[in-house]
């Protein structure tokens, strides 16, 4: 099944690369650029994919987005993310003591909107595991994000 499964992404991707280069040689003919700033300068597009796989490429996307990327699992789990960033984020602005102490800020205090930025940046910082390990650590509950 993998095999099938690597060999069917393998026929799409060159369907879909052998799209574009067919549809830009017909449109770079027809533009008939002589440089460089004729491209930059294209009214249209000039790298595109042809109408009917752009067609199908659409509904690709749509599919996916339905029943993949919006599946009730993924979404679960992205909500309950989304959720762990935002009890750090409470937290560490309620209490900056729980900080490193190298992400307090120096002297102590710094505007709402800086020490908030600072936070964010603490939290981008995270690994999955450790953003779950401290929430841990933090919370009385934390949602097993598989």
């Amino acid at each position: 099944m993998l095999f099938r499964s690597a060999e069917l992404i393998r026929e799409l991707i060159s369907c879909l690369i052998g799209a574009v280069v067919t549809e830009t040689r017909s449109r770079l003919a027809a533009a008939k650029p002589a440089s460089i700033d004729d491209v930059r300068h294209h009214a249209g597009t000039l790298v595109t994919f042809t109408a009917e796989i752009a067609k199908e490429e659409a509904a690709i996307k749509a599919f996916l987005k339905q029943h993949m990327y919006r599946h009730p699992r993924v979404m679960r789990v992205m909500g309950d993310a989304e959720r762990v960033v935002s009890d750090l984020f409470g937290h560490y602005r309620a209490v900056p003591s729980d900080l490193p102490s190298e992400w307090l800020p120096v002297g102590g205090r710094e505007p709402e909107g800086d020490f908030a930025r600072r936070v964010c940046n603490y939290i981008a910082g995270m690994t999955d595991l450790y953003a779950l390990t401290e929430h841990r650590r933090i919370f009385d509950s934390t949602p097993d994000l598989r």
